[in-house]
Protein backbone atom coordinates (compact mmCIF):
# COMPACT_ATOMS: atom_id res chain seq x y z
CA UNK A 1 0.00 0.00 0.00
CA UNK A 2 0.92 3.50 -0.68
CA UNK A 3 2.12 5.59 2.59
CA UNK A 4 0.34 7.67 3.85
CA UNK A 5 0.34 11.70 3.15
CA UNK A 6 1.98 13.65 5.87
CA UNK A 7 -0.55 16.42 5.12
CA UNK A 8 -3.58 16.99 7.71
CA UNK A 9 -6.50 15.68 5.53
CA UNK A 10 -9.90 15.64 7.33
CA UNK A 11 -11.58 12.62 7.53
CA UNK A 12 -14.83 13.21 8.62
CA UNK A 13 -17.04 16.48 9.05
CA UNK A 14 -16.12 17.53 12.89
CA UNK A 15 -12.04 17.50 11.86
CA UNK A 16 -12.64 20.50 8.85
CA UNK A 17 -11.24 24.08 9.25
CA UNK A 18 -10.79 27.23 8.03
CA UNK A 19 -7.32 26.53 7.32
CA UNK A 20 -7.68 23.62 5.26
CA UNK A 21 -10.86 24.54 3.09
CA UNK A 22 -9.25 27.72 2.67
CA UNK A 23 -5.76 25.76 1.16
CA UNK A 24 -8.20 23.52 -0.51
CA UNK A 25 -10.34 26.08 -2.61
CA UNK A 26 -6.82 27.90 -3.24
CA UNK A 27 -6.12 25.29 -4.96
CA UNK A 28 -9.01 25.16 -7.30
CA UNK A 29 -8.48 28.45 -8.21
CA UNK A 30 -9.81 30.35 -5.25
CA UNK A 31 -8.58 33.54 -3.73
CA UNK A 32 -8.68 34.94 -0.15
CA UNK A 33 -9.46 32.52 3.00
CA UNK A 34 -12.03 31.26 4.54
CA UNK A 35 -12.02 32.79 8.38
CA UNK A 36 -14.66 30.05 10.22
CA UNK A 37 -17.27 27.60 9.29
CA UNK A 38 -20.38 25.85 10.43
CA UNK A 39 -21.36 22.38 9.29
CA UNK A 40 -24.88 21.30 9.25
CA UNK A 41 -26.73 18.24 7.75
CA UNK A 42 -28.18 17.96 4.05
CA UNK A 43 -32.03 17.69 4.05
CA UNK A 44 -31.52 13.63 3.85
CA UNK A 45 -29.09 14.07 6.77
CA UNK A 46 -25.92 13.61 4.95
CA UNK A 47 -25.04 10.19 6.36
CA UNK A 48 -26.21 7.54 3.01
CA UNK A 49 -25.06 4.19 2.63
CA UNK A 50 -21.32 5.15 1.21
CA UNK A 51 -20.84 8.10 2.84
CA UNK A 52 -21.12 11.61 5.03
CA UNK A 53 -21.91 14.25 3.44
CA UNK A 54 -22.70 17.69 4.92
CA UNK A 55 -23.36 21.42 3.89
CA UNK A 56 -20.84 23.90 4.90
CA UNK A 57 -21.59 27.32 5.53
CA UNK A 58 -18.06 29.96 4.63
CA UNK A 59 -17.50 33.26 6.73
CA UNK A 60 -14.71 34.22 3.89
CA UNK A 61 -12.18 37.30 4.56
CA UNK A 62 -12.84 40.62 2.68
CA UNK A 63 -10.82 39.60 -0.01
CA UNK A 64 -12.22 36.65 -0.78
CA UNK A 65 -12.85 35.80 -4.42
CA UNK A 66 -14.75 32.26 -6.10
CA UNK A 67 -15.51 31.13 -2.35
CA UNK A 68 -18.83 30.55 -1.98
CA UNK A 69 -21.35 31.21 0.87
CA UNK A 70 -21.57 27.50 1.05
CA UNK A 71 -20.13 23.72 -0.32
CA UNK A 72 -20.82 20.34 0.17
CA UNK A 73 -18.31 18.22 1.93
CA UNK A 74 -17.96 14.45 1.16
CA UNK A 75 -16.65 11.77 3.39
CA UNK A 76 -15.77 8.22 2.99
CA UNK A 77 -18.40 6.47 5.56
CA UNK A 78 -18.38 6.07 9.14
CA UNK A 79 -19.16 2.51 9.23
CA UNK A 80 -16.16 0.57 8.93
CA UNK A 81 -17.51 -2.29 7.05
CA UNK A 82 -19.52 -0.26 4.83
CA UNK A 83 -16.13 1.98 4.15
CA UNK A 84 -14.15 -1.10 3.55
CA UNK A 85 -16.83 -2.61 0.87
CA UNK A 86 -16.79 0.78 -0.76
CA UNK A 87 -12.88 1.04 -0.92
CA UNK A 88 -12.38 -2.03 -3.05
CA UNK A 89 -13.81 0.42 -6.15
CA UNK A 90 -11.79 2.88 -4.99
CA UNK A 91 -15.02 5.09 -5.16
CA UNK A 92 -14.23 7.72 -2.80
CA UNK A 93 -10.35 8.63 -4.61
CA UNK A 94 -12.15 7.58 -7.56
CA UNK A 95 -14.92 10.79 -7.37
CA UNK A 96 -12.05 13.40 -6.51
CA UNK A 97 -10.27 12.20 -9.75
CA UNK A 98 -13.34 12.53 -11.69
CA UNK A 99 -13.96 15.87 -10.62
CA UNK A 100 -10.15 17.23 -10.54
CA UNK A 101 -9.67 15.60 -14.02
CA UNK A 102 -12.91 15.59 -15.83
CA UNK A 103 -15.53 17.90 -14.23
CA UNK A 104 -14.53 21.12 -16.91
CA UNK A 105 -15.11 18.46 -19.39
CA UNK A 106 -18.22 18.04 -19.26
CA UNK A 107 -20.75 19.13 -22.04
CA UNK A 108 -23.60 19.03 -19.55
CA UNK A 109 -23.77 20.53 -15.96
CA UNK A 110 -22.42 18.84 -12.84
CA UNK A 111 -21.45 20.46 -9.91
CA UNK A 112 -18.25 22.77 -9.28
CA UNK A 113 -15.32 21.41 -8.24
CA UNK A 114 -13.81 23.40 -5.20
CA UNK A 115 -10.69 21.62 -3.92
CA UNK A 116 -10.15 17.95 -2.26
CA UNK A 117 -7.11 15.89 -0.70
CA UNK A 118 -7.03 12.21 -0.48
CA UNK A 119 -4.20 9.51 0.46
CA UNK A 120 -2.54 7.82 -1.91
CA UNK A 121 -3.37 3.90 -2.62
CA UNK A 122 -5.25 1.69 -5.20
CA UNK A 123 -8.59 -0.38 -5.03
CA UNK A 124 -9.23 -3.52 -3.60
CA UNK A 125 -9.89 -5.35 -6.42
CA UNK A 126 -8.43 -8.62 -6.93
CA UNK A 127 -5.34 -9.03 -9.14
CA UNK A 128 -4.70 -11.35 -12.31
CA UNK A 129 -3.37 -14.54 -9.88
CA UNK A 130 -5.96 -13.56 -7.03
CA UNK A 131 -8.49 -14.19 -9.19
CA UNK A 132 -7.60 -17.23 -10.24
CA UNK A 133 -7.37 -18.56 -7.00
CA UNK A 134 -10.89 -17.55 -6.43
CA UNK A 135 -12.27 -18.66 -9.54
CA UNK A 136 -10.68 -22.54 -8.43
CA UNK A 137 -12.69 -22.60 -4.76
CA UNK A 138 -15.68 -24.43 -4.70
CA UNK A 139 -19.31 -23.37 -4.45
CA UNK A 140 -19.58 -23.33 -1.17
CA UNK A 141 -16.45 -21.53 0.23
CA UNK A 142 -17.34 -19.00 -2.41
CA UNK A 143 -20.83 -19.06 0.09
CA UNK A 144 -18.88 -18.81 2.87
CA UNK A 145 -17.08 -15.77 1.63
CA UNK A 146 -20.72 -14.13 0.70
CA UNK A 147 -21.56 -15.08 4.39
CA UNK A 148 -18.52 -13.28 5.84
CA UNK A 149 -17.96 -10.01 3.81
CA UNK A 150 -19.92 -7.16 5.44
CA UNK A 151 -18.27 -8.94 8.88
CA UNK A 152 -14.80 -9.55 7.61
CA UNK A 153 -14.45 -6.37 5.16
CA UNK A 154 -11.59 -4.68 6.01
CA UNK A 155 -11.30 -0.34 5.76
CA UNK A 156 -7.76 1.01 4.55
CA UNK A 157 -6.23 4.03 6.93
CA UNK A 158 -6.54 6.39 3.58
CA UNK A 159 -8.14 9.95 4.20
CA UNK A 160 -10.49 11.58 1.95
CA UNK A 161 -12.04 14.86 1.75
CA UNK A 162 -13.93 16.62 -1.14
CA UNK A 163 -15.24 20.19 -1.37
CA UNK A 164 -18.13 20.79 -4.15
CA UNK A 165 -21.13 23.33 -5.08
CA UNK A 166 -23.60 23.11 -3.02
CA UNK A 167 -26.72 22.24 -5.30
CA UNK A 168 -29.52 21.90 -2.69
CA UNK A 169 -31.11 25.06 -4.45
CA UNK A 170 -31.02 23.93 -7.79
CA UNK A 171 -33.62 21.42 -7.85
CA UNK A 172 -35.00 17.87 -6.86
CA UNK A 173 -34.20 14.59 -6.57
CA UNK A 174 -36.42 11.43 -6.57
CA UNK A 175 -35.72 8.43 -4.99
CA UNK A 176 -36.18 4.96 -5.92
CA UNK A 177 -40.05 4.89 -4.21
CA UNK A 178 -41.16 8.06 -6.64
CA UNK A 179 -38.82 7.15 -9.25
CA UNK A 180 -38.58 10.09 -12.73
CA UNK A 181 -41.70 9.86 -15.09
CA UNK A 182 -41.05 9.52 -18.70
CA UNK A 183 -40.51 12.80 -19.79
CA UNK A 184 -37.90 13.14 -17.39
CA UNK A 185 -36.07 9.78 -18.08
CA UNK A 186 -36.03 11.18 -21.48
CA UNK A 187 -34.63 14.07 -20.67
CA UNK A 188 -32.00 12.38 -18.53
CA UNK A 189 -30.97 10.14 -21.36
CA UNK A 190 -30.38 13.41 -23.50
CA UNK A 191 -27.98 14.66 -21.18
CA UNK A 192 -25.85 11.04 -20.64
CA UNK A 193 -26.10 11.17 -24.59
CA UNK A 194 -24.07 14.58 -24.80
CA UNK A 195 -21.79 12.97 -22.24
CA UNK A 196 -20.87 9.70 -24.22
CA UNK A 197 -20.83 11.31 -27.50
CA UNK A 198 -18.25 14.05 -26.22
CA UNK A 199 -15.95 11.63 -24.93
CA UNK A 200 -16.47 8.33 -27.34
CA UNK A 201 -13.60 6.40 -28.12
CA UNK A 202 -11.33 9.62 -26.45
CA UNK A 203 -8.10 8.26 -26.30
CA UNK A 204 -7.12 10.34 -23.27
CA UNK A 205 -9.19 8.39 -20.76
CA UNK A 206 -7.33 5.53 -21.77
CA UNK A 207 -5.13 3.81 -18.73
CA UNK A 208 -6.72 6.94 -16.62
CA UNK A 209 -6.68 5.66 -13.10
CA UNK A 210 -9.98 7.96 -12.65
CA UNK A 211 -11.48 4.96 -13.88
CA UNK A 212 -11.84 1.24 -12.49
CA UNK A 213 -13.64 -1.56 -13.75
CA UNK A 214 -17.71 -1.96 -13.54
CA UNK A 215 -18.12 -3.83 -10.87
CA UNK A 216 -15.87 -6.43 -10.37
CA UNK A 217 -12.64 -8.57 -11.60
CA UNK A 218 -14.25 -11.65 -9.89
CA UNK A 219 -17.38 -12.19 -11.60
CA UNK A 220 -17.41 -16.15 -11.39
CA UNK A 221 -17.08 -15.70 -7.49
CA UNK A 222 -20.25 -13.22 -7.67
CA UNK A 223 -22.42 -15.43 -10.26
CA UNK A 224 -22.10 -18.74 -8.42
CA UNK A 225 -23.03 -16.84 -4.91
CA UNK A 226 -25.75 -15.12 -6.74
CA UNK A 227 -26.66 -18.14 -8.79
CA UNK A 228 -26.32 -20.67 -5.31
CA UNK A 229 -26.97 -18.21 -2.42
CA UNK A 230 -29.43 -14.83 -3.58
CA UNK A 231 -31.52 -16.14 -5.90
CA UNK A 232 -33.35 -18.71 -3.31
CA UNK A 233 -33.48 -15.94 -0.96
CA UNK A 234 -35.25 -14.02 -3.56
CA UNK A 235 -37.58 -17.10 -4.23
CA UNK A 236 -38.62 -17.57 -0.59
CA UNK A 237 -38.90 -13.36 0.11
CA UNK A 238 -40.93 -12.47 -3.33
CA UNK A 239 -43.99 -13.84 -4.07
CA UNK A 240 -43.91 -11.78 -7.53
CA UNK A 241 -40.76 -14.40 -8.60
CA UNK A 242 -42.68 -16.53 -10.85
CA UNK A 243 -40.81 -20.07 -13.26
CA UNK A 244 -40.25 -16.96 -15.94
CA UNK A 245 -38.48 -14.53 -13.61
CA UNK A 246 -36.58 -17.32 -12.54
CA UNK A 247 -35.68 -18.21 -15.85
CA UNK A 248 -34.00 -14.69 -16.36
CA UNK A 249 -32.47 -14.17 -13.36
CA UNK A 250 -30.54 -17.74 -13.84
CA UNK A 251 -29.73 -16.44 -17.05
CA UNK A 252 -28.70 -13.16 -15.69
CA UNK A 253 -25.96 -15.33 -13.28
CA UNK A 254 -24.64 -17.49 -16.01
CA UNK A 255 -23.82 -14.77 -18.30
CA UNK A 256 -22.47 -12.58 -15.68
CA UNK A 257 -19.06 -12.66 -16.81
CA UNK A 258 -19.94 -12.08 -20.52
CA UNK A 259 -22.05 -8.99 -19.50
CA UNK A 260 -19.55 -7.75 -17.46
CA UNK A 261 -17.16 -7.73 -20.18
CA UNK A 262 -19.69 -5.95 -23.00
CA UNK A 263 -20.02 -3.26 -20.17
CA UNK A 264 -16.25 -2.72 -19.68
CA UNK A 265 -15.27 -1.98 -23.11
CA UNK A 266 -13.46 0.93 -23.08
CA UNK A 267 -15.94 3.13 -25.49
CA UNK A 268 -16.58 6.30 -23.53
CA UNK A 269 -16.59 8.00 -19.99
CA UNK A 270 -20.02 6.24 -18.66
CA UNK A 271 -21.28 7.56 -14.66
CA UNK A 272 -20.93 4.58 -13.48
CA UNK A 273 -24.05 4.59 -11.11
CA UNK A 274 -27.04 6.88 -12.51
CA UNK A 275 -29.34 5.69 -9.77
CA UNK A 276 -33.12 7.48 -9.87
CA UNK A 277 -31.53 9.53 -6.69
CA UNK A 278 -28.25 10.82 -8.20
CA UNK A 279 -30.31 12.75 -10.62
CA UNK A 280 -31.39 16.31 -9.97
CA UNK A 281 -34.27 17.81 -11.83
CA UNK A 282 -34.08 21.45 -11.68
CA UNK A 283 -37.81 23.55 -12.37
CA UNK A 284 -36.48 24.40 -16.27
CA UNK A 285 -36.42 20.87 -16.84
CA UNK A 286 -32.78 20.23 -16.83
CA UNK A 287 -30.72 17.69 -15.16
CA UNK A 288 -27.36 17.66 -13.15
CA UNK A 289 -25.32 14.70 -12.10
CA UNK A 290 -24.79 13.97 -8.78
CA UNK A 291 -22.13 11.57 -7.04
CA UNK A 292 -19.02 10.10 -9.93
CA UNK A 293 -17.75 7.49 -7.59
CA UNK A 294 -18.36 5.08 -9.72
CA UNK A 295 -17.29 6.54 -13.08
CA UNK A 296 -15.95 4.21 -15.47
CA UNK A 297 -14.23 3.99 -19.36
CA UNK A 298 -16.84 1.76 -20.67
CA UNK A 299 -20.26 0.86 -22.96
CA UNK A 300 -23.00 3.69 -23.00
CA UNK A 301 -25.62 0.82 -23.07
CA UNK A 302 -24.63 0.27 -18.95
CA UNK A 303 -26.02 4.40 -17.85
CA UNK A 304 -28.80 3.51 -20.12
CA UNK A 305 -30.09 0.51 -18.60
CA UNK A 306 -29.02 0.78 -15.25
CA UNK A 307 -31.22 4.45 -15.87
CA UNK A 308 -33.99 2.17 -17.07
CA UNK A 309 -33.88 -0.51 -14.64
CA UNK A 310 -34.34 1.83 -11.63
CA UNK A 311 -36.99 3.48 -13.06
CA UNK A 312 -39.73 1.64 -15.36
CA UNK A 313 -41.77 -1.23 -13.67
CA UNK A 314 -44.12 -3.68 -15.54
CA UNK A 315 -46.82 -0.83 -15.49
CA UNK A 316 -44.08 1.31 -17.69
CA UNK A 317 -41.85 -1.17 -19.18
CA UNK A 318 -42.94 -0.64 -22.97
CA UNK A 319 -42.07 2.81 -22.75
CA UNK A 320 -38.59 1.67 -22.85
CA UNK A 321 -38.47 1.53 -26.68
CA UNK A 322 -39.31 4.58 -26.92
CA UNK A 323 -36.89 6.21 -24.63
CA UNK A 324 -34.28 4.10 -25.62
CA UNK A 325 -35.06 5.44 -29.49
CA UNK A 326 -34.98 8.94 -28.12
CA UNK A 327 -30.99 8.14 -26.56
CA UNK A 328 -30.04 7.36 -30.21
CA UNK A 329 -31.86 10.21 -32.07
CA UNK A 330 -29.50 12.41 -29.14
CA UNK A 331 -26.76 10.86 -30.10
CA UNK A 332 -26.60 11.15 -33.32
CA UNK A 333 -27.80 14.87 -33.33
CA UNK A 334 -24.23 15.22 -31.61
CA UNK A 335 -22.96 13.11 -34.35
CA UNK A 336 -22.51 9.65 -33.09
CA UNK A 337 -24.24 6.79 -34.60
CA UNK A 338 -24.78 3.49 -33.19
CA UNK A 339 -25.68 0.05 -33.80
CA UNK A 340 -29.51 0.26 -32.90
CA UNK A 341 -29.11 -3.90 -32.20
CA UNK A 342 -26.14 -3.62 -30.27
CA UNK A 343 -26.92 -1.00 -28.14
CA UNK A 344 -30.16 -3.00 -27.03
CA UNK A 345 -27.88 -5.91 -26.11
CA UNK A 346 -26.14 -3.91 -24.27
CA UNK A 347 -29.26 -2.66 -22.48
CA UNK A 348 -30.07 -6.68 -21.69
CA UNK A 349 -26.36 -6.84 -20.58
CA UNK A 350 -26.76 -3.89 -18.09
CA UNK A 351 -30.24 -5.14 -16.78
CA UNK A 352 -28.77 -8.65 -16.04
CA UNK A 353 -25.69 -7.36 -14.48
CA UNK A 354 -27.75 -5.02 -12.08
CA UNK A 355 -29.57 -7.88 -11.71
CA UNK A 356 -26.57 -10.04 -10.04
CA UNK A 357 -25.92 -7.05 -7.88
CA UNK A 358 -29.47 -6.89 -6.31
CA UNK A 359 -29.57 -10.23 -5.70
CA UNK A 360 -26.28 -10.52 -4.24
CA UNK A 361 -27.58 -7.45 -1.66
CA UNK A 362 -30.13 -10.04 -0.19
CA UNK A 363 -27.50 -12.28 0.21
CA UNK A 364 -24.24 -10.09 1.63
CA UNK A 365 -26.84 -8.28 3.98
CA UNK A 366 -28.55 -11.17 5.22
CA UNK A 367 -28.38 -11.93 8.83
CA UNK A 368 -26.65 -8.16 9.84
CA UNK A 369 -28.71 -5.30 11.11
CA UNK A 370 -28.17 -2.76 8.27
CA UNK A 371 -30.88 -3.98 5.59
CA UNK A 372 -30.68 -0.68 3.61
CA UNK A 373 -29.65 -2.37 0.31
CA UNK A 374 -31.96 -5.41 0.69
CA UNK A 375 -34.89 -2.86 0.84
CA UNK A 376 -33.39 -1.14 -2.37
CA UNK A 377 -33.60 -4.36 -3.73
CA UNK A 378 -36.77 -4.96 -3.01
CA UNK A 379 -38.02 -1.91 -5.31
CA UNK A 380 -35.77 -2.33 -7.59
CA UNK A 381 -35.71 -6.29 -8.57
CA UNK A 382 -39.20 -6.02 -10.08
CA UNK A 383 -38.33 -3.47 -12.07
CA UNK A 384 -35.52 -5.28 -13.19
CA UNK A 385 -37.83 -8.56 -13.62
CA UNK A 386 -39.95 -6.29 -15.89
CA UNK A 387 -37.02 -5.65 -18.03
CA UNK A 388 -35.53 -9.05 -18.03
CA UNK A 389 -38.70 -10.41 -19.29
CA UNK A 390 -39.74 -7.69 -21.54
CA UNK A 391 -39.30 -8.04 -25.59
CA UNK A 392 -38.15 -5.63 -27.74
CA UNK A 393 -40.69 -3.72 -30.44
Amino acid sequence: MAPKSKAFIPNAPDELTPEWITAALRSAGAQGAVTGLTVEPLSGGGIGMTGQTVRVRLERSADADRIPETVVAKFAASDPQTRGLIEVYDSYAREIRFYQRYADRMPVRVPTYFGADYDPGSSGQAGPVMRRFIDALPVGVKIWISKNTVRYMRPSKRRYALLIEDMGAFGSVHDLTSPPDDAQVAAALEVFAAIHARFWNDASLAGDDTFDVITTTTPRLLSDVARRRALPLASDRYGWLGDEERVRLLEACDRFGDDLACMNQPVTLVHGDPRTDNLMYTPDGSVILLDWALAANGHPGWDVGYLLSSCLGRERIDARDALVAGYEDALASHGVAVDGAGLREAIDAAYRVVAVQQLLALSILEGTDDMTGAEMADLWLPRLAAGLTHRWA
